[in-house]
């Protein structure tokens, strides 16, 4: 079998499947040892523990990264690479991932590479509720609480406007990446 047949000629994108909570490392052996273009976006988002909200970054895709190369040239190196478990193959061959995928996702991300995963309310936000009797309910946030990690709205209840405070995570938060494959 030729190898043109395995692989589309050239560099471009491919996800490399990397081994558990390994992204970032395995992005950072292949750019270090191979001096290969790589890609590893994170999301940043807020989880309730015991001491209070705590921010967490992990990556957008768990267990994958993207990096750009020659198949042919260099399949071996980043297969065997520090943190690697494979490249994946997808119906017998190597699919190359169009740079407008890649260049999607980045658009969204920060400096850093990363994403927050629910944009955090702010005062003159519409939202939605989403737990409790009043889920769906557009409401308006009029103040932000961030420490007790609280939101304060003002709802529409039998034609009067009546404020309220919900848990932040009650509330839909906005969200800023959008995955597009425009062409």
């Amino acid at each position: 079998m030729e190898s043109t047949e395995l692989f589309p000629k050239g560099e471009h994108w491919y996800c490399v499947r990397t081994k558990p909570k390994k992204e970032r490392m395995a992005a950072a052996n292949i750019a270090s040892l191979h001096g290969l273009e790589v890609f590893c976006p994170q999301i940043r988002f807020r989880r309730k523990t015991v001491r209070g909200p705590v921010w967490f970054q992990e990556a957008m895709f768990p267990g994958y990264m993207f990096a750009r190369f020659d198949m042919f040239e260099m399949k071996r190196a980043v297969s065997y690479a520090p943190g690697v478990m494979n490249i994946p193959v997808f119906n017998e061959r190597y699919v190359a991932i169009p740079d407008t995928v890649i260049d999607s996702i980045r658009k969204d991300l920060n400096d850093e590479g990363t994403v927050d995963a629910g944009i955090p309310l702010e005062v003159g936000d519409e939202t939605t509720i989403l737990d409790g009797s009043m889920r769906g309910l557009k409401v308006k946030v009029i103040k932000v609480m961030a420490a007790e990690d609280r939101v304060g709205v003002l709802l529409e209840m039998l034609g009067t406007l009546v404020e309220a405070e919900f848990p932040a995570d009650a509330l839909e938060h906005r969200t800023k990446h959008r995955v597009t494959t425009e062409e």
